[in-house]
Formats: structure tokens, sequence, C-alpha cells
């Protein structure tokens, strides 16, 4: 389930992405009685946006593919709304705080329009 479309702003030194995303009907964690998406697909949001982030730090380094991450933990969870919507663009923010391969934690928050939707501290483990 990808849910993460693309890249709107990134500053490697800052260690930073801003991705697009939007849910749709179609979506797995879809609820009609919720009218949107399971607030919980807030963190795989957040997660394929670190995701990309890293796939795209290695790119720019020249590496191959990158192996496949591990959320290790998520922290400071919090949700402002009872459901994601859906056909509606969302900004995904992940700013890295700690990187120390091969692991990292950033902090996220999933954005619709100027409304704070999601965020969360997301740990993640990658083998190079």
């Amino acid at each position: 389930m990808l849910l993460v479309q693309g890249i709107l702003d990134i500053d490697m030194e800052a260690e930073y992405i801003l991705a697009a995303a939007r849910c749709s009907t179609k979506d797995l964690l879809y609820d009609a009685e919720l009218g949107g998406v399971a607030p919980a697909a807030a963190i795989e949001i957040q997660a394929q946006a670190i995701g990309l982030f890293s796939g795209y730090s290695d790119m720019m380094q020249g590496k191959g593919p990158a192996n496949m991450g591990k959320l290790l933990s998520v922290k400071q969870y919090k949700v402002y709304t009872t459901a994601l919507p859906v056909d509606i663009p969302l900004q995904v923010e992940a700013r890295s705080v700690l990187n120390a391969p091969p692991v990292g934690v950033f902090v996220c928050n999933i954005r619709a329009g100027e409304q704070l939707l999601s965020e969360a501290e997301i740990t993640v483990y990658r083998e190079d």
C-alpha cells in the first residue's frame, strides 16, 4: 500500500523531507463508517516518507537500491482527527533528530493544508 506520492521539498543538510500523500476509498485501511482512512495509517504514511528520504539520500550518494528498513518504535504518537481525509492532498514532514546508522530517529507530522492531523517520533533501522 503506497500512500506517499512524491517529494515536495527535501534538504539533505538539514535531513528533512516534505512529501506528498493522498488517501482514497480504495486504501486498505479505508473505513466507510469513519468516512476516511483509519488514523493508524498515519504511522505508515510517515514511515514511507522516511523511506523516501533514505532512498533519495542513497541515490544522491550513488548507492544502489536501498535495503528495506524496519520500524523499531513509535513514540509521542498523537492524532488530531477521527479519520485521515480521502482525496485531499496531504503534506508529510519528516525531520531527522538522530542519524546514527543503522538507526535513525525522525520527528514527523501530517497536515492537510494548515490542519495538523498527526505527529509522531519514529525510530527506524536499516542495514546498508
